[in-house]
């Protein structure tokens, strides 16, 4: 069975405006460009939100604000940002042309420390567990194409993995891994993943699940490489909604991971 989540880090302190969310959800006239890609998808596009860096341009509406999300909201607190724009390196050169740069960072949180993957994902953050240092990700966008792939650029630079917990608990020191992937679903509304009660999206299983692809890497980069996810499609049925997903510790939802491992990505694009 493979479960996947977004190795987010659980302990968002963050408060969530979720009539904002549910608004942009609702808003879908700008979200998608003319030839049927996601805004931002070139990820050329940023802004600041304090001391936050988040996925969107400065006259972005409500809804192109909730396309990309991450955890930067709860981690900048802490002084750390675990996905960032990056403006030299890039797979692309140009004016005003930007990266997303995923970073694994250990966070001195209240009086433990708890490794937060790099991870953005469409969709927004959700509702929060005090009680249990948790937080809800809303994954997905309305969409109802079908897309045959997801192309794109990554380069990634992986670290031991210094952090692990059960079930991971032997992969101390093994080289990180990384991951990219796409759902095409039909659930009626977004899929809450909620750690706090181990609810993850189970790949094999979810019969609401209409199309799926994945990228994984573990080996050091020198420069980016094109990748192209194919989307194997299960049945003949219109989606309701898309997930992009990325980690740059795939194992992030166990808190196993490496210090540093950084996850370079450009230019996604849909193919039809």
């Amino acid at each position: 069975m493979l479960v996947v989540s977004c190795s987010e880090w659980k302990n968002d302190l963050v408060p969530y405006n979720r009539e904002e969310s549910q608004g942009g959800v609702q808003e879908q006239s700008s979200i998608l460009t003319p030839d049927n890609q996601l805004y931002n998808m070139n990820f050329d596009l940023w802004s600041r939100n304090g001391s936050n860096e988040v996925c969107y341009g400065p006259d972005a509406t409500a809804a192109q604000k909730n396309v990309w999300a991450s955890a930067n909201a709860s981690t900048a607190m802490f002084g750390k940002l675990t996905c960032v724009s990056e403006d030299k390196f890039l797979a692309v050169q140009g004016d005003g042309k930007h990266a997303v740069k995923l970073q694994t960072h250990q966070i001195n949180a209240l009086i433990t420390k708890k490794m937060a993957a790099g991870c953005m994902f469409t969709g927004q953050m959700g509702n929060i567990n005090l009680s249990k240092l948790s937080a809800t990700l809303n994954w997905g966008l309305p969409f109802k194409l079908r897309p045959k792939a997801l192309e794109g650029y990554a380069c990634y630079k992986p670290m031991a993995i210094d952090v692990a917990k059960a079930p991971y608990d032997s992969w101390l020191g093994r080289t990180d891994s990384a991951h990219v992937f796409v759902v095409l679903a039909d659930w009626d509304s977004q899929f809450t993943v909620d750690p706090a009660t181990d609810t993850f999206l189970d790949i094999d299983n979810d019969p609401h699940i209409i199309g799926y692809g994945k990228a994984g890497y573990n080996h050091t980069m020198t420069d980016y490489e094109k990748f192209t996810i194919n989307i194997e499609y299960r049945n003949n049925r219109t989606p309701k909604y898309v997930v992009i997903v990325a980690s740059s510790s795939a194992l992030g939802d166990y808190f196993t991971g490496g210090e540093g491992s950084t996850l370079y990505l450009d230019e996604f694009r849909f193919i039809y």
